[in-house]
């Protein structure tokens, strides 16, 4: 059970920041010129990484493989197939 409470924690904040950083590359899309983007300004191009990320500090939680768990499908397909998980708090951030 505890597995499946932190999970949803941890999914919500990983949902939380990848909408985030969308809404931060609509309005950049939406507002900026090419060329703002290509300069970053705003941080739009930052944004748009963010969006892609496999890792980092907009991913909250990861596989046994050390790779960022992205979309939900994923996580209830690690949900049912596990029969032990562990939540192992750690700063993966370098």
């Amino acid at each position: 059970m505890t597995a499946r409470i932190s999970s949803s924690v941890g999914w919500e904040a990983t949902k939380e920041e990848f909408q985030r950083n969308l809404d931060r590359v609509n309005e950049a899309l939406d507002e900026l010129s090419d060329e703002a983007i290509m300069r970053d300004e705003d941080l739009a191009r930052h944004a748009f990484h963010q969006v892609g990320a496999y890792d980092g500090p907009t991913i909250f939680l990861y596989t046994e493989h050390g790779t960022g768990i992205r979309h939900r499908g994923q996580l209830d397909r690690l949900l049912e197939e596990s029969e032990e998980l562990w939540i192992v708090p750690a700063d993966v951030h370098l």
